[in-house]
C-alpha cells in the first residue's frame, strides 16, 4: 500500500541503497575465494547491501599469523578482485573499493613528478652594508623532484622584501650585495614529501600522490580504472571508488605550477609573501594574515578541483560514482563542504565510545550540494568484540537525526581459512563479520537499519537555517552530538570533534529549529529568494542565513548578501568592516564597507538591531529563537515534559510533497514518556512507522492545534519511531485521556471505544475529535510472575564448556564457578519452563515475557507441551 509518495512494501522490504555496506578489510591483501564466496552469501542473507573493497595492511600482528598476500591490483590481486565482483553480481549486490591499498591515493605506480610535493624553505642571516659571497643550504626534508621557487631576503623589522632569484647560481651560490641592516634570507625550494601510504598491504606500499595535481589524480585513476577492467566487460557490481579521510601529514602543500595559478586567481604575485608561511613577518597589519588565507583557500580549491572533482570526473566516464571522506577527519586542508560536495556520495564517520563524529558535515554537504544519500564510517572504535546491536542502536539513532542514511560497517574482516575464532581482524572498527558470536542473529538489526535509512533518503530535510561559515580553509562543521559515553574534553563554543572554535555561534537557535551549515560557493552559486525563502536548485529552503562573527568576509559573499537581503531574505549576523584578501587591497576594504553600509544603514548591533533593506532583513545581536519567532516560525519539534536541554531525545524531519517524515528517538538507557509537537499541515494524519518490525500503525491519540500536532510517545530505552504524517481523512481518534497514573497506550479505535495495553486497573475517561465522550473500566492488571526455573543452559561442541549445565535460578553464565562455563564466548541457550493455566490460554490479549537486560542479543522460541488437565 502507499501512502503518497511512501510505499508500505519498499517500507518492509527496502531497496539495495537503503542497505547497510561494510568495509570489508583483506588484511594484508591475503584472501581465499572460496570464504570470499560465503562472505558474500552472507551479507546477501542477511539483508547487506555489500561490501567495500579495502586492501589493508597490518599494523598489530606481532606473531605474523596473517600472511603477505599478493601485491594490490597485481595479477593474483585483480583475480580476487574479479572473483568478488563475479559473485556479487550473481548475487544481486553491490561493491565498492578503496581507491588505494589503505590509504590516501597513490600506490607503487605512482612515479616521483606525481608524488606529493612541499614547499620547504632554509634561512641564513646577513649584515650588511656588506657583501655576501656563500651557499645557501638546500632545505632539509627535499627527497626528491627538487625545483626552485624563489629566492626572498627580508630586513627585519621592516616590509622591505628583495627578491634574488636570478642572482642564485649553481649548488645554491649566492653573490649578493647587502643594504644596510639585519637581513634574513630564505631559499624556497619545493620537492616531494616522501610521503608513502599510510598502512598497505605488505607487498603493496607506494607514494601517495600530489593532491593538488590534476596530472597526478589522472595517473593514479587511469590506472586503477584499466587494471580492474582488464579483460571484462565493464565494472558489473562495482559501483563507487572511495576515498578514505585525508590523513596526508601536515607540510607546506606545493605543486608545479602554484605560483601560476595563484597569481591568475588573486592578481597579485605570491613569491615576495612567501617569508609569511616560514614565520616571517612581511608587510604591516594582517597583510601577512590575508596572504595566509589566500595561499590555504588556493590549497583547498586545487585539491578539490584537481582532485576530489577530477576523480569523480574519471569515475563517471567510466560509470562509476566517487564516495568521498572529504570532511575535516584527518588532517584536512580544504573547505569541507566544497569537498564534499564534489563526490557523488558525502561521507562521514562516527566512532563508538569516541569524540570522532563527522556526520553533519556530511548531511551539511548533501543537503546543500543537491546529493540524496550521507554515508558515514560507521560504529569505529576499539571496543572490538566487546559491544553489539544495543549499543549500535543508540548510536545510530543519534548518527541518523545528524543525516546519516547510509551505513558502512567499519569493519568487516575477511576470514580466510585457519583464521579461528573469533578471526582476524583491522586494529579498529567493531568487528562485524562472518565470525561475530551473534552474526546468526544480526538480520534483524540489519533489517531496522535498512528501513530507517530508506524513510530518510525520502524527500529533502527539513531547515530553518543555513549557517554560513565563511571562506576560510580549513573549516569545520562541528557536531550536533558525540557518542553518549564520552564526556566532551572541550567547553562550549568549540568543537565537540576537534577542539577548534565553532565557526558560528548556534547557542540561541534552540533545540527544535534544524540547519544546514552553507559554504562561499553554495551561496554564490546556488542560493536565491522566493517569497522570502532562501532556496537552492535542488529545493532545499531556509528561513535565515546567518553569518559568522567576524568583521571580515568575502567582498564576493557580501555582494550577493545584499543581492539575497534586497529580494527578502533574512539574514543575521555584524556589519562586515574589511575584507579577508590581499586580492585587490587596499580598494577590496572600501568596497566592503561601503556595501555592509548600504545593507545595514545605521544598524549596530547595539542601539540599533535590525534594519530592513529592499524586502528584506538584516539583524545583528538578536537570539536567532527570538528572530525565527518574530517571523511567525515555531520550532520544528517540541518536546514537553522532559528537560531536553541534551537533545536526549533526538529527531530529524524530511518532507516529500504530500508527507512530513519525522524521526524521534529516545537516546537515554531508560524508557520516556513524554508529549510531542511537530509542525505539520493540519490536513495531513500521522501513522507509525517501526523500523523494527517493518510494520505500519494508524495513530489514534493525537492533538491538532494552530500549526502543529501534539501526541503522547511512550519510548523504551534506546529506541526510536518514524511518525509520518500524510494527507488524507482522518477517522475519530481520541485527543484527551484521563486515568490512573501510569496511563495507557493506544493500538486502536473503532468509534468511541479504545482499544489499549493498560499499566494498571482503573477507569480511564476520554474524549474523541469528533466530540465524543466515553469511558473504559479496567479491571486489575494480573500481577508479573517470575520464572524462578529451574533452567538448563548448553553449549556448542568444541569451544571449552561443556554440553550443558542445570541452574537452580537465572544466572549470568560469566558468574559461573565453572571456568569453562564463566569463560565461554560465544552463544549460549538458556532453557526452562514456563506453566500456563487454562485461565492464562483463555485471557485475550498476548502474554508479554519480560527478559530483563540482554547483552547483546537474544533470539526466544518455545514449544507447547500439553500435561495434564487444565
Amino acid at each position: 500500500m502507499a501512502h503518497g509518495e511512501l510505499s508500505e512494501s519498499e517500507f518492509r522490504d527496502p531497496p539495495l541503497a537503503a542497505r547497510p555496506s561494510a568495509l570489508w578489510s583483506w588484511m594484508n591483501g591475503h584472501v581465499d575465494h572460496g570464504q570470499i564466496t560465503h562472505e558474500l552469501e552472507e551479507m546477501k542473507a542477511k539483508g547487506m547491501r555489500g561490501a567495500i573493497i579495502w586492501d589493508i595492511g597490518v599494523l598489530i600482528d606481532p606473531e605474523k599469523i596473517i600472511p603477505a598476500g599478493p601485491a594490490f591490483l597485481g595479477p593474483e590481486s585483480l583475480a580476487s578482485i574479479h572473483h568478488a565482483m563475479d559473485e556479487a553480481e550473481r548475487l544481486g549486490l553491490e561493491l565498492g573499493l578503496f581507491a588505494s591499498s589503505s590509504w590516501n591515493a597513490g600506490g607503487d605506480w605512482i612515479e616521483a613528478e606525481d608524488g606529493s610535493k612541499a614547499l620547504r624553505w632554509s634561512e641564513v642571516k646577513a649584515e650588511g652594508p656588506s657583501r655576501f659571497s656563500g651557499v645557501l643550504p638546500l632545505p632539509e626534508g627535499i627527497v626528491a623532484e627538487k625545483r626552485e621557487v624563489a629566492v626572498v631576503a627580508v630586513r627585519e623589522g621592516e616590509p622591505d622584501r628583495i627578491r634574488l632569484d636570478d642572482r642564485l647560481g649553481a649548488e645554491g651560490t649566492l653573490e649578493w650585495e647587502v643594504p644596510e641592516g639585519s637581513w634574513r634570507i630564505l631559499r624556497f625550494v619545493s620537492g616531494n614529501t616522501g610521503e608513502r601510504l599510510n598502512c598497505p598491504s605488505e607487498n603493496s606500499d607506494g607514494r601517495v600522490i600530489d593532491h593538488l595535481s590534476r596530472e597526478a589524480t589522472d595517473a593514479h585513476f587511469k590506472h586503477m580504472l584499466d587494471a580492474l577492467a582488464r579483460g571484462r566487460d565493464g565494472y558489473g557490481p562495482l559501483k563507487v571508488l572511495m576515498l578514505d579521510s585525508y590523513e596526508v601529514r601536515p607540510v607546506t602543500d606545493w605543486t608545479p605550477d602554484f605560483v601560476e595559478e595563484f597569481t591568475e586567481r588573486y592578481g597579485y604575485d605570491p613569491v615576495p609573501w612567501l617569508p609569511v608561511l616560514a614565520g616571517v613577518t612581511v608587510g604591516e597589519g594582517d597583510l601577512g594574515d590575508r596572504f595566509l588565507h589566500d595561499y590555504r583557500k588556493l590549497v583547498s580549491d586545487l585539491l578539490v578541483e584537481d582532485h576530489f572533482a577530477r576523480a569523480r570526473e574519471l569515475l563517471h566516464e567510466r560509470g562509476l560514482l566517487l564516495l568521498a571522506e572529504g570532511g575535516h577527519g584527518g588532517h584536512a586542508r580544504v573547505d569541507p563542504l566544497k569537498a564534499l560536495g564534489a563526490a557523488d556520495i558525502p561521507m562521514g564517520e562516527f566512532w563508538n565510545h569516541r569524540k570522532n563524529w563527522v556526520t553533519k558535515e556530511a548531511a551539511s554537504a548533501a543537503h546543500i550540494y543537491g546529493k540524496t544519500l550521507v554515508n558515514a564510517e560507521s560504529f569505529t572504535g576499539w571496543q572490538h568484540w566487546q559491544d553489539g546491536p544495543a549499543t549500535y542502536k543508540r548510536l545510530f539513532d543519534i548518527a541518523l537525526c545528524a543525516g546519516l542514511n547510509q551505513v558502512s560497517f567499519h569493519t568487516f574482516a575477511h576470514q580466510p581459512p585457519g583464521s579461528g575464532l573469533p578471526g582476524v581482524a583491522y586494529h579498529a572498527g567493531e568487528h562485524f563479520n562472518v565470525n561475530q558470536s551473534w552474526w546468526d542473529v544480526a538480520g534483524p538489526m540489519l533489517a531496522d537499519m535498512s528501513r530507517s535509512c530508506h524513510l530518510l533518503q525520502q524527500g529533502q530535510f527539513v531547515a530553518d537555517v543555513a549557517v554560513y561559515y565563511g571562506d576560510n580553509a580549513p573549516n569545520l562543521v562541528p557536531p550536533r552530538r558525540i557518542a553518549p559515553t564520552v564526556k566532551p574534553r572541550w567547553g562550549e563554543g568549540y568543537c565537540l570533534h576537534c577542539g577548534k572554535p565553532e565557526p558560528v555561534d548556534l547557542s540561541s537557535l534552540g533545540y527544535g529549529h534544524d540547519y544546514d551549515y552553507v559554504n562561499e560557493e553554495v551561496i554564490l552559486e546556488r542560493m536565491r529568494v522566493e517569497d522570502g525563502r532562501i532556496v537552492l536548485p535542488d529545493g532545499m529552503n531556509y528561513r535565515l542565513l546567518v553569518l559568522p562573527d567576524r568583521e571580515a568576509i568575502s567582498p564576493a559573499v557580501l555582494r550577493k548578501i545584499g543581492a539575497l537581503v534586497e529580494a527578502g531574505a533574512t539574514v543575521v549576523g555584524p556589519k562586515p568592516e574589511r575584507s579577508n584578501s590581499l586580492s585587490g587591497y587596499p580598494e577590496c576594504d572600501a568596497g566592503v564597507r561601503e556595501g555592509a553600509g548600504r545593507i545595514w544603514g545605521d544598524c549596530d548591533g547595539e542601539t540599533v538591531k535590525r534594519h530592513r533593506f529592499g524586502k528584506g532583513e538584516v539583524v545583528w545581536n538578536v537570539p536567532l529563537d527570538e528572530v525565527l519567532a518574530g517571523m511567525k516560525v515555531r520550532p520544528d519539534f517540541e518536546v514537553e515534559d522532559f528537560d531536553n536541554s541534551g537533545r536526549e531525545i533526538d529527531y530529524i524531519h524530511r518532507e516529500t510533497a504530500v508527507e512530513d517524515i519525522y524521526l524521534v528517538a529516545n537516546t537515554t538507557l531508560e524508557p520516556q514518556r513524554f508529549a510531542a509537537r511537530f509542525r505539520v499541515q493540519a490536513d495531513r494524519v500521522p501513522s507509525f512507522w517501526r523500523a523494527e518490525d517493518g510494520t505500519v500503525a494508524p495513530c489514534f491519540h493525537y492533538e491538532v492545534g494552530d500549526g502543529f500536532v501534539r501526541m503522547p510517545l511512550d519510548l523504551a530505552p534506546a529506541s526510536s519511531i518514524f511518525v509520518v504524517f500524510a494527507e488524507g481523512a482522518a477517522r475519530d481518534h481520541c485527543v484527551q485521556i484521563e486515568g490512573p497514573d501510569g496511563g495507557i497506550e493506544i493500538t486502536g479505535l473503532e468509534g468511541a471505544e479504545l482499544k489499549a495495553r493498560v499499566r494498571e486497573g482503573g477507569t480511564y475517561r476520554f474524549k474523541t475529535a469528533q466530540g465524543r465522550n466515553g469511558e473504559m473500566v479496567v479491571g486489575d492488571v494480573p500481577p508479573d510472575r517470575g520464572l524462578t526455573g529451574p533452567w538448563t543452559l548448553s553449549f556448542p561442541p568444541d569451544r571449552g564448556a561443556p554440553a550443558s549445565v542445570e541452574l537452580a535460578k537465572l544466572i549470568d553464565w560469566t558468574s559461573s564457578e565453572d571456568p569453562g562455563v564463566r569463560y565461554f564466548s560465544g552463544t549460549a541457550t538458556y532453557q526452562t519452563v514456563v506453566p500456563l493455566t487454562a485461565a492464562d490460554l483463555s485471557t485475550p490479549g498476548p502474554i508479554f515475557l519480560d527478559l530483563g537486560e540482554v547483552k547483546e542479543v537474544a533470539r526466544v522460541s518455545s514449544t507447547r507441551a500439553w500435561q495434564g488437565v487444565f
